[in-house]
């Protein structure tokens, strides 16, 4: 007689970027075990391609998740790990202050939305008639220990869509890489600035978390963001 098989339930949910309903499942065992192995390995690409493997596994829509804009990408993750070993974390809170003393902070992953600056656009421009259109990176594309505004000139050329400069447009797929190349180069850096705020300003799942040293009764903040705080 075969062992009974339990039902995994399953979710919904809305994609932050575009409202699609994404149906997923909690990761089972088997899933979490490559989550554990790849987060003892402390190898941040290992981290990273589990995470993709297991998130592609519970996702059950029609989707890429590795093709999704990061901030999709760890607002599934959160989803899926919630549903799956609990929506509350239990972190302990370093006081900066002594180095010692450790606080209790019970972190709900369901409170964690995506923040949308309303002052982001996706095109940026250098002039009347001329500027860039940009697009999200993707997991693969976005280093979690890579500061937005010092972001590399890779992930610059990983996200410009197109070059538009007054009845002209110039779609990304269509330029050689030696020639974006210099053409990023000929930018001034006002103009590099503005892309590197573009970064800085997108949609992001972001935490504060503010807290005391019990002892000294100092006040501090904590800011979470990433993937890899929320592991």
């Amino acid at each position: 007689m075969a062992i009974p098989k339990i039902v995994t339930p399953t979710y919904e949910c809305e994609l932050p970027s575009t409202k699609q309903k994404i149906k997923y499942r909690p990761f089972l065992v088997k899933e979490e075990k490559v989550l554990l192995v790849a987060l003892e390995s402390d190898d941040d690409n290992a981290i990273q391609d589990a995470i993709i493997q297991v998130l592609q596994n519970c996702i059950m829509t029609e989707i890429k998740v590795d093709k999704l804009p990061i901030f999709d990408f760890e607002y599934l993750y959160l989803k899926v790990r919630a549903k799956s070993v609990g929506e509350v974390i239990n972190l302990k809170l370093k006081c900066p202050d002594d180095e010692k003393v450790l606080v209790d902070h019970a972190l709900n992953l369901d409170d964690l939305q995506v923040k949308f600056n309303p002052d982001h656009k996706k095109e940026i421009s250098f002039a009347k008639d001329y500027g860039i259109t940009m697009k999200y990176p993707t997991v693969k594309e976005f280093k979690q220990d890579q500061n937005p505004s010092e972001a590399s000139f890779s992930l610059v050329k990983d996200c410009l869509s197109m070059i538009y400069k007054g009845e002209e447009t110039y779609d990304r797929g269509n330029i050689e890489d030696k020639e974006l190349d210099e053409w990023i180069e000929t930018l001034t850096p006002a103009q590099y600035k503005l892309i590197l705020n573009w970064f800085k300003t997108m949609p992001k799942i972001e935490h504060t978390i503010s807290y005391t040293n019990p002892k000294s009764e100092k006040d501090f903040k904590l800011k979470l963001q990433g993937i890899k705080d929320f592991f």
